[in-house]
């Protein structure tokens, strides 16, 4: 298969937006206005993504373990990392083979997104999901450093 996409977002992207949009026509930013995150792709095919809500609430105790429930489920919500392999399957279909993630029920998993490069923005999107019955299509916006 042609490297269509693949050769150009090889670098550090800084996280533009990332909303989702619904059946309803509603668009709605993820993680909030002011989110913020850090995708690279290398030359040897591996990723890293880190998003995160913005202002996000430190933990009373100083601690790395010591939140309380709430303070690691509001942590835990508000952030999301992963990093693993990368290709191009199909033109413009970039599949992320994750194989460390915040989220343990990704590692091993395959993230498939849709790649759009213009000028110095790269745009990813998923295919339609339903989400609590609900149809959505997650768009994450990104701007090359």
């Amino acid at each position: 298969m042609p490297d269509i996409i693949g050769s150009r977002i090889i670098g550090t992207w800084k996280l533009v937006s990332w909303i989702y949009t619904d059946d309803l026509g509603n668009t709605v930013p993820y993680l909030g206005d002011g989110a913020q995150g850090i995708l690279m792709y290398d030359r040897h095919g591996y990723m890293n993504a880190q998003l995160m809500r913005a202002g996000r609430t430190p933990f009373a105790k100083p601690g790395f373990a010591d939140g309380t429930p709430h303070e690691t489920w509001l942590a835990f919500n508000s952030y999301l990392a992963y990093y693993g392999r990368y290709h191009e399957a199909e033109p413009g279909e970039m599949v992320h083979d994750v194989e460390g993630s915040l989220f343990p029920n990704w590692v091993g998993h395959r993230e498939v997104r849709y790649a759009t490069v213009i000028g110095d923005r790269l745009t990813l999107h998923t295919l339609p999901m339903v989400v609590q019955e609900r149809k959505i299509v997650f768009y994450i916006t990104w701007q090359r450093l």
